[in-house]
């Protein structure tokens, strides 16, 4: 694996932000999804826990995000609100590491639900959450799905189950 991020057409503040938490090469799946990602195709990745799974869809994601359009550009679901969580955290570190202005939300069930119609009223870019949290904002019309160019299903057989 003599391959970088870079090489993969992940810009430099994300590849710095990844030198900074000590991941310095790509991992098979990585190498596989984002330049696939990048290239606007649909993918469907399947790979051990522990392989970078997350940072596989994250990266590429951040990467498509036009941070001045002040509206929701993309959805990540998941089936757990631990996995919801989790995912939010991954790429509030990516996101403070590259200094990138990329703004998130999580939005699961089982928190204040107008807390989390404020935090949309902010137009973040990324929505994370968990399935059922997301079709009833969508149905409240708190979130418009007009501008959402990616849709990411971590876990999807669990979350089609």
């Amino acid at each position: 694996m003599n391959e970088s991020f870079q090489n993969l057409g992940i810009g430099q503040p994300l590849a710095e932000a990844l030198a900074k938490m000590g991941i310095t090469e790509p991992t098979a799946i990585q190498q596989e999804a984002i330049p696939a990602v990048l290239a606007g195709r649909d993918v469907v990745g399947r790979s051990a826990t522990g392989t970078g799974k997350t940072l596989a869809y994250l990266l590429p994601l951040v990467a498509k995000i036009d941070p001045t359009r002040r509206e929701n550009q993309a959805i990540i679901l998941a089936p757990t609100h631990e996995l919801a969580i989790q995912i939010q955290r991954h790429l509030e570190a990516l996101l403070s590491h590259a200094g990138l202005p990329v703004t998130a939300a999580p939005l699961i069930g089982n928190a204040n639900i107008m807390r989390q119609i404020d935090k949309l009223k902010e137009k973040p870019h990324i929505l994370i959450g968990s399935a059922g949290r997301i079709l009833e904002l969508i149905q409240k019309r708190k979130i418009t799905i007009a501008a959402i160019k990616t849709i990411v299903l971590d876990e999807a057989d669990r979350l089609l189950d």
